[in-house]
């Protein structure tokens, strides 16, 4: 776990001029625990998929990834829930039990410091669950819907928010909502142009080519038509099978329509959440070079992200700029690479693309 500064800033920020003194010292406290205590529910619950966690606590809350390489819909969904969930049952529920008994009451910093408490972990894991992207209700919308449609509806619910916001008067979370449909939009922007991978498509089992191990197969359901397979089911099973990286070699070796074909693969294998298949054949994809290094670079770098390899991200994105990437809004406006821009040499390889 680590603590960027940022975190520190806004904490003050926020419950400066409602706060002072110690009472201000007790609300970056209370802030700090409850966000903690949200992304140790995560945690916790990774853990017991068999993953490794890891926790950064940044200005606008924090974000906790796994080195696991996938996470089924329903355990995503679970995942999800736990944050805000471990806040509001561990402390929201009994603060605000406790806010009217007579030892809250007895002096007014308490009263204020259990007011806090329970102000923070419910009012907060609740609109956590409003299904916006980056939120946890925004995660549970793609993993049941996809990430386009989950894209869509944080755009409409964040806007609509915006604007009931502004009307009541209330400047400061119409501008936060406001910036969270402007993220979405810009991301569902990037999704449809070159350097960004199309949307996600759903698995359908009955389209997945029979027997696990045939590769022949499943190198004609990518080599059939331009676009690739008409979803997921392919990818999944070759990922299944341990046969992603073999698929990839096949596909890489069977003409000119190869390296398209293999690049379809990489990006079936991200959206069905194999994140270390993914950026194995993204590296083939950069050795092979057809495709475009830039292209494959950015692609192993978003991949080795979302799998919790951070340090091998930040050396494909070092490698992607060295190849040429010059589009600093992707860097700023992937989700994928979230997780990268809390780290200290994120500024470093921001300052290379102007």
């Amino acid at each position: 776990m680590r603590i960027d500064w940022s975190f520190w800033l806004l904490a003050v920020l926020l419950g400066y001029g409602a706060r002072e003194g110690w009472l201000l010292v007790a609300w970056v406290a209370i802030v700090l625990v409850s966000i903690l205590v949200h992304e140790l529910g995560h945690a916790f619950t990774l853990r017991a998929y068999q993953q490794r966690p890891s926790i950064t606590l940044y200005a606008f809350g924090g974000l906790t990834v796994a080195s696991g390489t996938h996470r089924s819909r329903a355990e995503s969904i679970i995942v999800s829930v736990a944050g805000p969930l471990s806040a509001l049952l561990l402390l929201g529920l009994p603060a605000y039990l406790l806010k009217d008994s007579t030892w809250a009451q007895q002096t007014y910093e308490r009263s204020v410091i259990v007011h806090d408490i329970a102000w923070v972990n419910i009012v907060w894991s609740v609109l956590n669950l409003m299904p916006v992207l980056p939120l946890d209700g925004g995660n549970i919308a793609a993993a049941a819907l996809g990430e386009r449609e989950a894209r869509i509806l944080s755009i409409v619910v964040a806007g609509v928010g915006a604007v009931y916001l502004f009307e009541t008067g209330n400047q400061f979370g119409g501008t936060f909502a406001m910036l969270f449909a402007l993220m979405n939009f810009a991301a569902l922007s990037q999704q449809r142009r070159p350097g960004s991978r199309g949307a996600p498509r759903a698995v359908r089992i009955a389209d997945v080519p029979r027997g696990s191990d045939d590769i022949e197969s499943l190198a004609q359901a990518f080599l059939a038509q331009p676009s690739g397979p008409p979803d997921l089911g392919p990818a999944t099973t070759a990922a299944r099978s341990g046969n992603a990286v073999t698929l990839a070699t096949r596909l890489l070796q069977s003409g000119p329509t190869g390296p398209r074909a293999a690049a379809t693969l990489q990006s079936h294998l991200h959206y069905g959440g194999y994140f270390a298949e993914a950026a194995a054949v993204a590296q083939l994809l950069y050795t092979d070079g057809r495709s475009g290094r830039v292209q494959a670079a950015f692609d192993a770098a978003t991949a080795f992200a979302r799998a919790g390899h951070n340090q091998l991200a930040m050396t494909w994105l070092n490698r992607a700029i060295d190849e040429g990437l010059t589009s600093a809004a992707l860097l700023d406006g992937e989700p994928d690479l979230a997780s990268l821009r809390a780290l200290p040499g994120w500024h470093n390889l921001r300052a290379r693309v102007s």
